[in-house]
């Protein structure tokens, strides 16, 4: 599954020069993962960039009976933890191995001396940070004002700007909007019904963008934002 509300936040290695990218290569250890191994735990109290390398992996949290339920996957390009450096805060969720994976990992002090020499990077990581700030500012705007229905089309919408097929299981799309995995299965069985969407094993692809971006705009209690 691709982060669903984060879908359009650009990755690091778009953002910066070749030197720059290089430079962050440089005072970073590579390790490698296999799969479901962990990558960080939730609070883990550890400053640092990571920046995936290689491979996949998958964002989410433990219950308390163990059951791991994901809400986003990051790809090669994508960086995380960046709150751990600039606020003091621990790690929020517990990453783990898609697959075989290499991050690169960049410890708080190597990384901050960096950051201070280089305007760039400072500019590159606001970016990110606001971009993914916007779209949560939005989802949490759509939390008070639309039905479950039209939410969750809105999310398929823009995730579906970076894939029209969206790996994701039922129960990780009910874990994003806070409900049940039966109540979010009525919603994409009405959606398929509808035309919208088709179901598949670990999927949800999108069938008609159009008249799906037609039916939540109709139902949007606020003008809608351009798309970028």
């Amino acid at each position: 599954m691709h982060d669903l509300l984060q879908s359009q936040a650009p990755m690091l290695s778009d953002l910066l020069p070749t030197r720059l990218s290089d430079a962050l290569k440089d005072i970073a250890t590579t390790v490698n993962y296999r799969h479901d191994q962990i990558v960080h735990h939730r609070g883990d109290d550890k400053p640092g960039l990571s920046i995936v390398h290689s491979g996949r992996v998958k964002v989410g949290n433990f219950g308390s009976d163990g059951s791991y339920v994901s809400t986003s996957t990051l790809s090669a390009g994508d960086c995380f933890g960046e709150h751990t450096l600039f606020a003091g805060l621990p790690r929020t969720h517990s990453i783990v191995a898609l697959g075989d994976c290499a991050i690169d990992q960049i410890p708080g002090r190597a990384f901050m001396r960096l950051f201070n020499a280089e305007p760039a990077l400072a500019h590159a990581l606001l970016t990110i940070s606001l971009v993914r700030s916007h779209a949560l500012l939005e989802f949490m705007d759509d939390l008070r004002r639309l039905p479950l229905p039209v939410r969750v089309a809105k999310v398929l919408l823009n995730a579906a700007a970076h894939n029209r097929d969206l790996h994701t299981r039922q129960e990780d799309l009910a874990y994003t909007f806070g409900v049940s995995r039966v109540s979010m299965g009525k919603i994409l069985k009405q959606l398929e019904e509808d035309g919208f969407v088709q179901r598949g094993y670990g999927k949800v692809s999108l069938v008609d963008v159009d008249r799906l971006a037609e039916w939540v705009a109709k139902r949007q209690v606020v003008p809608p934002l351009s798309p970028r």
